[in-house]
C-alpha cells in the first residue's frame, strides 16, 4: 500500500488516505447483491460514511466463451446489458482480499470482471471549512 501522501501538509480542508480503488461490472442479475456482499463484508467506509459505492447507469459488456467455461467455446460475441459498481477499500490487503471474495461469492458471472487499483482518496476535515457557503448545511438544502 502507498505511504502517505506528501501533499497532506499542503491541505488544510482535507487529508489523502491510501485505498484500493475497485470496479466490477455487474449483470443486471446481479442487482444489489453484490454490493451488499461488499458492505457486509468490509463495511464500504469513505471516511466516516459506510455503504459508499456508486453504481453506474446501464451499459454494454461484450465477450466471447471460449472452450473450458460453463457455457462452453461459442462463436460468436455476447452482448449484455451490465452497469459498473465503484467503490474504495481503506487499509491492509487483507480487507481487500475480503471485499474480492465477497464479490467472488456474490456475483453471478463465472469470472466476474473486477479492476483493483493502489489510489489515494480524501478524507474531510471536520474541524475546518464549516462556514463555508456551498456546503448543504449552509444552503438551506436536505439530505
Amino acid at each position: 500500500m502507498q505511504t502517505p501522501n506528501p501533499l497532506d501538509a499542503a491541505l488544510s480542508t482535507c487529508s489523502l488516505e491510501p485505498i484500493w480503488f475497485v470496479r466490477v461490472e455487474l449483470a443486471a442479475r446481479d442487482d444489489a447483491r453484490v454490493r451488499e456482499a461488499v458492505a457486509e463484508a468490509v463495511g464500504l467506509s469513505y471516511g466516516s460514511f459506510k455503504r459508499v459505492a456508486l453504481e453506474s447507469a446501464e451499459g454494454m459488456q461484450f465477450f466471447r466463451p471460449t472452450k473450458g467455461t460453463r457455457s462452453g467455446e461459442m462463436e460468436e460475441t455476447v452482448e449484455m446489458p451490465a452497469r459498473t459498481l465503484f467503490f474504495s477499500v481503506p487499509g491492509a490487503p487483507e480487507t481487500l482480499a475480503k471485499a474480492i471474495e465477497a464479490i467472488q461469492y456474490a456475483h453471478s458471472y463465472e469470472e466476474p470482471v473486477i479492476y483493483v487499483l493502489e489510489r489515494a482518496a480524501t478524507r474531510a476535515n471536520y474541524e475546518t471549512n464549516r462556514d463555508n457557503p456551498n456546503r448543504w448545511w449552509n444552503r438551506g438544502f436536505d439530505l
